[in-house]
C-alpha cells in the first residue's frame, strides 16, 4: 500500500521536472514572465514557511497548484499559498492550493510566493507544485514610433492618390 504513495510522489517529482528545468527550492527565482516553474521541498517537523521570490517584468496573473505529499514519515497539515508584493502587502491567499490558485491583476514588480503549513510527520513534510506567470509584453517606444511612421506613409500615399 505504501509503495503506491511512494510511486505517486516519484511520478509527481519527475513530471514536475518536465514542467520546467527542474524543481526550484525556496529562494530567488529571478524574472519569470511566461516561464513555468516547478517547486518542491522537504521540511523539518513543525511550522514552516518557504519563500519563492520573483520579478514580473510585465503586468499579468499568476496561477498554479501545490500539494502536500503525505506518505511514510512525511505529513503536512494546512498547506497554504500566499502572495505578497515588494512592500509585504498581502495580494491573496489560498488554503486549498491542491485545487489550484490564481492571483490576477498583478503589476510589474517584485513578489514573494509563500508556501506554509505544519509538518506533522515524524521526518517532516514534503510538498510539490508548479506555477506560471502569464504576462503580456508591453510594446517598446520604438514599436509605437514604427507604427506611427507606417500610418504616416499610408496617409501620404492616400493623399497622393486623391490628387492624381
Amino acid at each position: 500500500m505504501k509503495l503506491k504513495y511512494i510511486a505517486a510522489a516519484a511520478v509527481m517529482v519527475v513530471s514536475g521536472s518536465a514542467f520546467a528545468a527542474g524543481p526550484a527550492g525556496p529562494g530567488p527565482l529571478g524574472s519569470i514572465d511566461n516561464t513555468p516553474i516547478s517547486f518542491s521541498n522537504i521540511v523539518a517537523p513543525g511550522i514552516f514557511q518557504d519563500v519563492y521570490s520573483f520579478v514580473l517584468g510585465n503586468p499579468g496573473s499568476l496561477s498554479g497548484n501545490a500539494v502536500a505529499i503525505n506518505f511514510g514519515g512525511y505529513n503536512i497539515l494546512g498547506l497554504t499559498v500566499t502572495l505578497q508584493d515588494s512592500s509585504f502587502a498581502l495580494i491573496g491567499s489560498d488554503s486549498s492550493p491542491a485545487t489550484g490558485f490564481t492571483f490576477s491583476g498583478l503589476a510589474a514588480g517584485s513578489y514573494a510566493l509563500n508556501v506554509l503549513g505544519f509538518a506533522t510527520g515524524e521526518t517532516g513534510g514534503f510538498y510539490a507544485g508548479g506555477f506560471i506567470a502569464e504576462t503580456a509584453p508591453i510594446p517598446e517606444p520604438e514599436t509605437y514610433a514604427l507604427m506611427l511612421a507606417g500610418l504616416g506613409v499610408v496617409g501620404f500615399m492616400a493623399a497622393r492618390r486623391k490628387q492624381g
